[in-house]
């Protein structure tokens, strides 16, 4: 199916989830990630939950991280609105946070981490299918951040449903997901990871 077609979908179908089921499709995803051998990661880049647009809960995992797995470093994005381009920053108990114009709470300050540095970058996303391509909202921040990354740095997307057959109408340049996350199961699309 076409991008601007599942795009309409996959937003309907988070619409239709009430608080109550987000969070326990947020708590079973969560516990998904506690299954994640974190054996060679110091640093994971997480995204913070845009209000009112009914992404998976990622502060849960940032959570079961700091309890379970302190010495591990957090990193968030801050946004360049006019690059679309991607700043990583350190993410501990000192960050203040502000909300841009898009409606996106971002570290306002911090040290900063290079994208060759992180070991598993959580993404955020509308749909994926069954190969790991993934559908974002359209504005390409994350392929051009994924593009800097380290090609072994895990890409671990998180979804409330699950794959579709195929995505129409990627390209080359798209990065695909190594796993994606759902509360029922992992799904795992790099052949390495079997």
């Amino acid at each position: 199916m076409d991008k601007q077609s599942l795009r309409k979908i996959y937003l309907e179908k988070r619409r239709s989830l009430n608080a109550d089921k987000l969070g326990e499709l947020s708590d079973r995803i969560s516990q998904q990630f506690s299954f994640l051998s974190f054996s060679s990661v110091e640093y994971i880049h997480l995204f913070y939950p845009i209000a009112g647009k009914n992404e998976v809960d990622s502060l849960k995992i940032a959570e079961w991280l700091r309890t379970n797995k302190p010495d591990i470093k957090l990193v968030l994005s801050k946004s360049d609105l006019t690059s679309h381009s991607l700043q990583h920053i350190l993410w501990d108990e000192e960050t203040e946070f502000a909300v841009n114009s898009w409606g996106i709470t971002e570290p306002v300050w911090g040290k900063e981490v290079k994208a060759e540095d992180l070991d598993m970058v959580i993404i955020p996303l509308l749909a994926y299918d069954m190969q790991g391509n993934r559908l974002g909202y359209g504005k390409g921040f994350y392929d051009r951040f994924l593009a800097e990354c380290r090609e072994d740095a895990l890409k671990v997307g998180l979804s409330f449903f699950g794959p579709e057959p195929k995505i129409t109408g990627t390209d080359g340049h798209d990065i695909p997901l190594d796993l994606c996350l759902t509360p029922e199961t992992i799904w795992k699309f790099n052949s390495d990871l079997h």
